[in-house]
């Protein structure tokens, strides 16, 4: 490996692309061109002596020398915007209260923080995970995070995800005697499901055409975390939501076998009072949140 310093630029092409996962993504969020990414990352590769990604269809995908040097710059270049923050004297700090479901905290919002406090570090995050009603006139909580269709009517609300689905699996599952090479082999195969909504699976397998057959069963969970880990480990088939299953399809533990993706009339909706639309803090998360979300 090259003892050159890679240029910075090139370093923050890397890590946007490695969060999103995206060469697209990660030009919205530095607002450059997708093929000024792409330039930036290959030269980086070069700099480095090794592949960064693995360049699928319509993904990109850590390579084992991505991974480690994810883990190296990440903490680096968060480290660098925080300095910055502090010789421009950001202020007092300030505490947001979030309640987020636990899926959503862990899987989505805790990779991408380190960006958040880098680029707020007098913004102090509390946050509690659940799956209850939020009810903001008696609780501690600024925002949450819910699943639903978008119809509270007391609250402010914003979409942040749609809940596309799609089955993942194992790696090994796309071998051996029965290999899931089209959806009818899923008839041989136990499917992972959750406990709300439910009925997936039967919705997934009408839309890609799959002629209805007797299920073999499987494990039902509460949280698509442990579904996705009871997939990782060859448990069955586990259908999943696209935007939460991302750390696990960038570490290869799952894969996704079939191209069809379901849309349900659900998404992920942040909640907050409709007095604190203006305040500073939460308008600087609300913008952060909206930075980190796929183009449309």
């Amino acid at each position: 490996m090259s003892a050159r310093l890679p240029p910075l630029g090139a370093i923050e092409a890397f890590v946007a692309a490695a969060r999103s996962g995206s060469l697209t993504a990660a030009a919205t969020e530095l607002n450059l061109t997708t093929s000024a990414v792409s330039r930036r990352v290959a030269a980086l590769e070069h700099v480095v002596g090794a592949p960064l990604f693995h360049r699928l269809n319509r993904s990109l995908q850590l390579t084992s020398a991505g991974q480690k040097y994810l883990a190296a710059v990440e903490p680096a270049l968060a480290q660098l915007s925080a300095a910055g923050a502090v010789l421009r004297g950001d202020g007092p700090r300030k505490r947001l209260r979030l309640n987020l479901l636990p899926s959503f905290a862990a899987l989505w919002l805790l990779p991408r923080l380190a960006d958040f406090n880098a680029q707020h570090p007098s913004i102090d995050l509390e946050i509690v995970t659940g799956a209850q009603p939020v009810d903001f006139n008696s609780e501690r909580v600024d925002a949450a995070v819910r699943i639903g269709t978008g119809d509270w009517q007391s609250v402010a609300v914003e979409k942040l995800l749609p809940m596309r689905c799609r089955p993942v699996c194992s790696p090994a599952l796309l071998q051996g005697r029965k290999a899931l090479k089209t959806p009818a082999d899923l008839r041989h195969h136990k499917l992972l499901s959750l406990m709300q909504p439910r009925g997936l699976w039967r919705r997934w397998l009408a839309e890609a055409g799959v002629e209805e057959f007797k299920l073999l069963g499987g494990s039902r969970f509460d949280s698509v975390q442990m579904l996705y880990e009871a997939a990782a480990n060859g448990l069955g088939v586990g259908i999943a939501f696209d935007a939460l299953a991302d750390p696990f399809l960038r570490d290869g533990r799952l894969v996704t076998p079939f191209e069809h993706v379901m849309e349900i009339p659900y998404a992920y909706y942040l909640l907050y009072r409709r007095r604190d639309a203006n305040e500073r803090s939460l308008t600087a998360f609300r913008r952060w949140l909206k930075s980190q979300l796929p183009s449309a």
